[in-house]
């Protein structure tokens, strides 16, 4: 239900889960502060949405339409006329948008070495026993870390957030295409990955037409796909569709086509995420990243997979590099963008990724791209820019 407010000096507004207030800028400065819940956003003329969380504040002025839209139940409190508020709250967005540009950095550049390292990994280490061990010690140590900062233990219902989170991320997500890089190079592995966001796109979509029908009882409207995003995803499926007609998934394997799978489990989660009562903060990736890893371990026991000749010095610096920086810091860069920014820039890594991941394969690792696969990466990315760029339909 959306509420239209003429602006008094101070007020406070209660929204429920998709509410939605709208205020029209005068030209005076703004200070609007999240008190609870989250909210997301959006002023007219400004290109950047903004997702606040209780205790965060956002600084407007000038002219234009102020959307704010509750992610969650919220409650916002609005002044109007308080510059040194406004001044404080615009360098809190300028610490945040650092923050986002940061975290973007890290998962564009360290994401797209991880398909390497992976691949290093792999020469002497099985598959699960590997992402099984790179994420029960990242976990460990963050988990560790955390704590001895003093944040609160996961209750057991966050504890099972983030096992189904983590089921969903890094068993099949993570899980699925380290099985395939068994056969397939890290270069294909991450053009194939890089259609996360169409299938985010996608599944909202679905979320939305399930709103839309049950608006009448819950209260909150989908968004409907928009012509721009259809072109997006088609676009984009279209390059995937090219990487198989070239060949580059023609493996004799049949395990090499589970990499068709992973970026689907992986939207999944990413989406799924938003509405779990998962712990705060990087609390919330250790835990995820200790469920998951404990699963992959034990199937990996009940796969038999064992080390043939132990492990060599390459594979376990990779390890070491995937445990550190593939997961705490990559996974904890995601986390924050998730709940930061909306989906489609959080994922938009997915078409830096694979230049970043054939490039290092044909530098380090003696890979060879044929023209579809970089055709594919291509095209791909042509449709996630596109899909990031729409405006979501009404």
């Amino acid at each position: 239900m959306a509420r239209t407010a003429r602006m008094a000096r101070s007020a406070r507004i209660e929204l429920g889960k998709g509410g939605l207030w709208t205020h029209r800028l005068q030209g005076g400065p703004l200070l609007l502060s999240c008190t609870a819940g989250s909210v997301w956003v959006t002023r007219e003329g400004d290109p950047d949405d903004v997702v606040l969380e209780a205790g965060s504040s956002y600084g407007g002025a000038g002219r234009g339409l102020l959307v704010v839209e509750a992610l969650e139940p919220a409650q916002i409190a609005v002044a109007a006329g308080e510059a040194g508020k406004t001044v404080r709250a615009a360098l809190d967005r300028a610490r945040g948008s650092w923050l986002v540009l940061l975290s973007l950095a890290a998962v564009y550049l360290i994401w797209g070495s991880t398909y390497f390292a992976m691949a290093v990994a792999l020469e002497t280490l099985p598959p699960f026993l590997l992402a099984g061990a790179r994420f029960t010690v990242a976990g460990a140590l963050l988990y560790g870390a955390l704590r001895l900062r003093g944040a609160p233990r996961p209750t057991p219902r966050q504890w099972g957030a983030a096992a189904r989170v983590g089921v969903l991320l890094l068993v099949c997500g993570n899980g699925f295409v380290v099985v395939a890089q068994q056969w397939v190079s890290s270069g294909v592995a991450a053009v194939v990955v890089s259609t996360v966001p169409l299938w985010v796109a996608l599944i909202t979509t679905v979320q939305g037409a399930r709103g839309a029908r049950g608006a009448s009882t819950a209260g909150s409207a989908g968004a409907a796909v928009s012509r721009g995003e259809w072109v997006g995803l088609l676009v984009g499926f279209a390059g995937a569709a090219l990487l198989h007609a070239g060949g580059a998934l023609h493996a004799e394997h049949a395990g090499a086509l589970l990499i068709l799978l992973a970026p689907v489990s992986w939207a999944l989660g990413s989406v799924y995420s938003r509405s779990l009562p998962l712990p705060e903060g990087p609390m919330a990736v250790a835990a995820e990243m200790l469920a998951g890893g404990a699963v992959m371990l034990g199937i990996s026991a009940l796969s038999g997979e064992h080390l043939a000749g132990g492990a060599s010095a390459r594979s376990l610096l990779a390890l070491g590099y995937l445990a550190v920086f593939g997961s705490i810091v990559g996974l904890s860069a995601y986390t924050f963008l998730l709940r930061n920014t909306r989906p489609a820039i959080a994922t938009s890594y997915a078409y830096v990724n694979p230049i970043v991941a054939i490039s290092l394969g044909i530098w380090l690792g003696g890979e060879r791209a044929s023209a579809a696969t970089w055709a594919a990466a291509a095209i791909i990315g042509v449709g996630v820019v596109i899909v990031s760029r729409a405006r979501p339909g009404r």
